[in-house]
């Protein structure tokens, strides 16, 4: 059990890519605080069984590559005229893979743009809404170390990342007005079912492995952030990035 419990008995989040990885980890422990989280994800099978563990976290499942500010305020809408407005929400959605500049997949890259900003755009459209959440809700978006450092091979992936952060900046002034927060969270490299798919895929850089001064990060190294940020002790920030990275901004450059 962690030394500091945040208490959310009360509150309500939803938690966008849900189904696995961070997403997952960051529902459970929001449900574990007491929170009531709307868990969604495109898997339908793993936010079932995500939604068996606690009684405190609902599924819905959503494509938010294809899914529209229509599609979001529809399903957003119904849950809260059931469950009441949400007090904030994380956006964790995001895929990965390579995109050499001589031979990249423009499709995919693209996939990685959408699914990673404008998908969390169109969410924030919806979710920001006076009708949908409270006066003083708190809003995290995923970024990565990436879209600070440009990874080898990965452009689309780091500047979809760099929009992100670029985004949130901007995006603190429209939402200050509510007294709704926004910022961002850029994890390093934690070992997720994404990132074990792109370890089958292209290898672990052993530079990266190296450059992490506290080794590979898991789940529940960032969800720690997110709840604090999520919390009422972090009423004054607004419009930061945040890099819970185990030490690899600093170990990548020994």
């Amino acid at each position: 059990m962690s030394d500091l419990q945040l208490d959310f008995s009360g509150k309500r989040f939803v938690v966008v890519g849900a189904s696995s990885g961070i997403g997952r980890q960051i529902a459970r422990e929001l449900a574990a605080s007491g929170a009531d989280v709307l868990a969604i994800a495109r898997n339908k099978e793993r936010l079932e069984a995500l939604e068996q563990e606690s009684e405190h976290i609902q599924a819905a499942s959503l494509d938010v590559l294809t899914a529209s500010t229509e599609d979001w305020a529809e399903l957003l809408s119904s849950d809260v005229q059931a469950h009441g407005k949400f007090h904030g929400a994380v956006y964790t959605a995001g895929i990965s893979g390579a995109t050499p500049l001589r031979h990249f997949d423009e499709a995919f890259a693209r996939r990685i743009m959408e699914t990673s900003f404008w998908g969390a755009i169109r969410a924030l459209q919806v979710m920001t809404k006076k009708r949908i959440s409270q006066e003083g809700a708190a809003f995290l978006l995923f970024s990565s170390v990436a879209g600070h450092t440009g990874e080898k091979g990965l452009f689309a992936y780091a500047a979809a990342k760099a929009a992100v952060m670029a985004g949130v900046k901007s995006l603190a002034h429209d939402l200050a007005k509510d007294r709704k927060r926004i910022n961002s969270i850029s994890p390093g490299y934690v070992r997720t079912g994404m990132t074990i798919q792109s370890e089958e895929d292209m290898g672990t850089p052993a530079n990266v492995v190296r450059g992490h001064l506290f080794g590979i990060g898991k789940p529940q190294d960032v969800a720690g952030m997110v709840l604090f940020l999520l919390s009422d002790r972090a009423s004054w920030i607004t419009g930061e990035d945040f890099i819970v990275d185990g030490g690899y901004m600093r170990g990548a450059w020994n």
